[in-house]
């Protein structure tokens, strides 16, 4: 059995045994215990307004387009971007490939997601910062400005743009 002992701090360097007298030279060092998440590895934050959002587009976005932004949305990476092609999208969804296609527009024109470069045969994705995020709080406020300053707007449902 592992017995302890407590030891007394003299200085940064040095502490000592009350009972024995022993003299330990070193440094201490406090190693804090990372708390994991309940959700696992697969989490994200989400803003409720993002849900309203969705709401308020139902009728431009449809059905369609509210799984196909889920399906977006589950595969949400760091720095909220997104590598799927819109084939894999309409085979979990058994949806034609135009209709994925269709609905990923509407949610582009509507600044919910962005093109970025092409990886392979598909365009990366990335999701608005102000509507969900996925990774450091730091990177977040800095990818939410970069956002504004490059003019990347949330239509808000038919009032005009979502301040970011």
């Amino acid at each position: 059995m592992l017995k302890t002992t407590k030891r007394v701090i003299d200085s940064e360097t040095q502490t000592h045994d009350p009972q024995t007298g022993e003299i330990e030279q070193g440094k201490l060092m406090w190693v804090p215990h990372r708390t994991r998440s309940q959700f696992g590895s697969d989490w994200f934050q989400m803003a409720q307004d993002t849900l309203r959002m969705i709401n308020a587009h139902r009728s431009e976005l449809g059905l369609e387009g509210i799984v196909v932004f889920n399906s977006l949305m589950a595969r949400l990476d760091f720095e909220n971007f997104i590598q799927v092609s819109q084939k894999d999208i309409a085979n979990e969804l058994s949806m034609q490939p135009s209709n994925v296609s269709r609905a990923m527009k509407k949610l582009d024109d509507l600044g919910f997601i962005r093109r970025g470069p092409k990886v392979g045969r598909s365009y990366t994705l990335q999701l608005h910062p102000s509507l969900a995020w996925k990774g450091k709080a730091k990177s977040h406020m800095t990818a939410t400005s970069h956002a504004k300053r490059d003019g990347w707007t949330v239509i808000k449902g038919g009032q005009g743009t979502l301040d970011v």
